[in-house]
């Protein structure tokens, strides 16, 4: 696909791929020109040395060397939406991992190895007032989601359940989702909110993005 740029009142048209090989030899000056024209994202590298490099679903899959999912062959051949969400937190989640990270299942668990799985939780509206009252104390919440919450949503590798709170999660068997540490665990749900939502499948939606 070609895109079209203007420099110094001149009209040129060029593939991505050219694009993007000009910015690696351009100057600095012709550099500041492209991402002004295009954003800092068009040139973004993904990588799996940098797990905050993958930003997208389509990242994951550029820094794993796949091919993203046929979605609508998927939806043709009778997959639910939720279902699909699924495969991609999953190649997500691989590409979060790393590059050298090789989780192994444990048939019975060492008494040292921790993996952590992204959560999320319903507040009230007397909570919400607080959160956007005070940001910075509850930066670590990524989004507040609207709906409703049931026992379900489980597809053989990660569910929810609901508990003493108004939703508490638990990974029963969500190891593919999984993380090897917490900060990336947080990044993961937070990054990725509106895909958790969409894998769910318990009418979650984004209200509000706080980060």
């Amino acid at each position: 696909m070609c895109k079209k740029i203007k420099i110094n009142g001149t009209s040129l048209e060029m593939t991505e791929a050219q694009i993007k090989a000009e910015y690696q030899t351009g100057s600095e000056l012709f550099k500041q020109l492209l991402v002004a024209h295009f954003g800092e994202n068009f040139f973004r590298t993904p990588s799996l040395d940098d797990y905050k490099s993958i930003k997208t679903y389509e990242d994951a899959c550029t820094a794993l060397g796949e091919e993203p999912l046929n979605e609508d062959a998927l939806l043709a051949a009778g997959a639910d939406a939720h279902i699909i969400a699924l495969m991609k937190l999953e190649t997500i989640s691989k590409a979060l991992w790393g590059r050298d990270f090789k989780p192994v299942p444990q048939g019975e668990w060492d008494g040292e190895t921790w993996y952590y799985f992204p959560w999320f939780a319903y507040f009230s509206k007397k909570e919400v007032k607080r959160i956007k009252a005070n940001r910075a104390k509850y930066s670590e919440i990524a989004a507040l989601f609207g709906g409703s919450a049931v026992y379900g949503a489980s597809a053989g590798f990660g569910s929810l359940y609901t508990n003493s709170r108004r939703a508490d999660a638990g990974a029963n068997v969500g190891f593919r989702l999984c993380q090897q540490n917490e900060e990336r665990a947080r990044y993961f749900g937070a990054q990725f909110a509106e895909l958790w939502a969409e894998y769910l499948a318990w009418g979650f939606k984004i209200e509000e993005r706080i980060i």
